[in-house]
């Protein structure tokens, strides 16, 4: 956890760090189990029911306890509108359209994007039993936020995960390599491994430079993005979220620009095939039907190509090898992919949880509306 000033009043003055940087602003830090408890009540508020509000709920605040400030709190607000707006049908269950021996295809029917990958993932659990491959594709999906969550549903079962998800036929964000204008979302990629260990390995990124969520965060931190992830309505280079967002609008730039910027966009062309060619969602077209998020998600048995703790005494080595590497100036220690995230979240669960200005404000407000009781756990 990056180190950080106190005030007089108990909150705390973030220090830039980072990709986007924090800022200088005030927030309130906050117990994880008290944030849970807000989230659960304001979505029960709006008839949520209670079980798939606790789910919710706990992967919005799990995200921030891992550094992914993006797909945090932050996102409530926009959680309990998608109910009252009629988006979310929260008490919608998943359904089978087509089933094989080794997969499916599966609609969410408009639930949270969180219950249905979860009840995704369990799935293909099922659907793999002990057999070697289970391959799943999900529409009619809301938003997911982080796709790590799901992919250590399966690491905790002995397995390897694929995921990747679209926007369901829209949301387009990103400019494709060498173009100038918004053709394709920010495409998100992930795969977990197990390690037999503490943590397992997760990469979960984006195929663009930004995500939507770190455009929303920079927005509500009167912020700049960093050079060389932006371009605006006519293809110029620009660090002004104003311009991302328009009018005319801007775009966020591939994966890797501008050297290996074609990597970053063959990945999300991919991702687009996978997730809504296969799901039956569509890929990303200029007016599409409905946005939200269609998933791709294969899952491997490990023991169904080699016993278990070969496995694990395998990756174990490799782990160590790896992190043996001596670091460069600057770094305290070579980590892989996940491993940060699980740090942060031992200390953001003994230090707390903080929530940007912007963000925390939106939230007193539907609390006072919903008459839920913010929390009072303030650390000092």
């Amino acid at each position: 956890m990056r180190p950080h000033g106190r005030t007089a009043g108990g909150q705390r003055s973030i220090g830039r760090g980072g990709c986007l940087g924090r800022g200088a602003a005030l927030v309130p830090t906050l117990c994880a189990e008290d944030l849970d408890a807000l989230a659960r009540a304001c979505l029960q508020r709006v008839g949520v029911p209670a079980a798939a509000a606790a789910l919710v709920a706990e992967h919005l605040v799990e995200a921030g306890l891992m550094g992914h400030d993006t797909h945090s709190v932050l996102r409530l607000p926009q959680y309990v509108n998608m109910v009252r707006d009629g988006q979310v049908e929260p008490k919608a269950e998943l359904v089978v359209l087509d089933e094989s021996e080794c997969g499916g295809r599966l609609s969410g029917q408009w639930n949270y994007g969180p219950v249905t990958a979860t009840e995704a993932v369990r799935w293909a659990l099922d659907k793999l039993g002990d057999g070697a491959v289970a391959v799943v594709g999900v529409r009619d999906c809301n938003h997911v936020a982080r796709l790590g969550r799901f992919a250590e549903i399966a690491t905790r079962a002995d397995c390897i995960v694929l995921i990747a998800a679209n926007g369901h036929g829209g949301d387009s964000a990103v400019a494709p390599f060498g173009g100038r204008s918004r053709r394709l979302p920010t495409n998100p990629i992930c795969c977990g491994i197990p390690t037999g260990g503490a943590w397992p390995v997760i990469l979960d990124m984006t195929t663009s430079m930004l995500s939507g969520g770190d455009m929303r965060l920079l927005r509500n931190r009167g912020e700049d993005a960093p050079p060389g992830m932006l371009i605006d309505a006519e293809g110029r280079p620009t660090t002004k979220v104003d311009a991302y967002y328009g009018p005319p609008a801007g775009a966020i730039l591939p994966l890797g620009f501008p050297q290996s910027g074609h990597k970053g966009y063959g990945l999300s062309v991919l991702v687009d095939i996978l997730a809504g060619s296969l799901s039956g969602a569509g890929m990303t077209q200029e007016t599409p039907e409905r946005t939200g998020n269609a998933l791709f998600i294969a899952v491997l048995n490990v023991a169904a190509f080699l016993p278990l703790d070969e496995f694990y005494a395998e990756v174990a080595g490799f782990v160590e090898w790896v992190k043996s590497c001596p670091p460069t100036a600057g770094v305290a220690e070579v980590v892989l992919p996940g491993e940060r995230a699980h740090q942060r979240l031992q200390a953001r669960r003994r230090d707390g949880l903080y929530v940007d200005e912007t963000a925390w404000a939106e939230i007193g407000a539907l609390a006072v509306e919903l008459g839920v009781e913010l929390p009072r756990s303030i650390k000092n």
